[in-house]
């Protein structure tokens, strides 16, 4: 279950760099949103750095995890809020997607405290 917690972890903070990316036309102008860029990037460093420490058993691993893993539901919640009005139906089913696995990572996080310290 821990590798299991870690992996979502760190798919979640891959998916949210690649998604700073796409807005910061880094990869092309393949759906430029540069106010996007700069949380998305944030959220998916600190979601990374998260994953790492539970990888590591860092000390505190676990509260870094719920607190980073709650940090990115709150961003995406409010990422909903902007890509609803905006239409665009590949940016809705992605923070929808994103939403439903860390409402899931952090269930896992709630039920298993101290598995990833």
């Amino acid at each position: 279950m821990r590798t299991f917690i870690i992996a979502l972890m760190f798919v979640a903070a891959l998916t949210l760099l690649a998604a700073s990316a796409v807005h910061a036309s880094l990869l092309g102008a393949i759906d430029p949103f540069p106010g996007a860029a700069p949380p998305e990037a944030l959220l998916g460093l600190v979601l990374a750095i998260a994953a790492v420490a539970a990888f590591l058993s860092w000390a505190r691993a676990w509260a870094f995890g719920v607190v980073a893993t709650l940090l990115a539901l709150v961003g995406t919640i409010y990422g909903l809020t902007v890509t609803v009005p905006r239409g665009e139906p590949g940016d809705v089913v992605y923070h929808v997607s994103l939403l439903a696995g860390l409402i899931v990572t952090a269930g896992l996080l709630t039920r298993q405290r101290g598995l990833v310290d």
